[in-house]
């Protein structure tokens, strides 16, 4: 299955891609957190097991860090 991840930043940028795994997606996001120069272990970067779990029971998953910059990602294709 593929993912689809959405990032606004606080400045106003936007960015999407679609990744082929959940692994894939965690990391970057780990690695947004540290290019924005966040403390990693405060922003509760999501681990792979956590969003597997949360979206076998929901259609997307939502996040946020300290500095308003926001990610949604989904499965992909969105309409099957």
């Amino acid at each position: 299955m593929r993912y689809l991840l959405f990032i606004n930043f606080q400045s106003g940028l936007m960015y999407n891609n679609v990744y082929n795994t959940l692994n894939d997606i965690c990391e970057s996001i780990a690695q947004l957190a540290q290019e924005e120069d966040l403390n990693v272990e405060r922003e509760k970067i999501p681990n792979v097991g956590s969003v597997k779990k949360y979206l076998e029971e929901h259609d997307d998953y939502f996040g946020q860090f300290s500095n308003g910059t926001w990610y949604h990602l989904q499965p992909h294709p969105i309409f099957v």
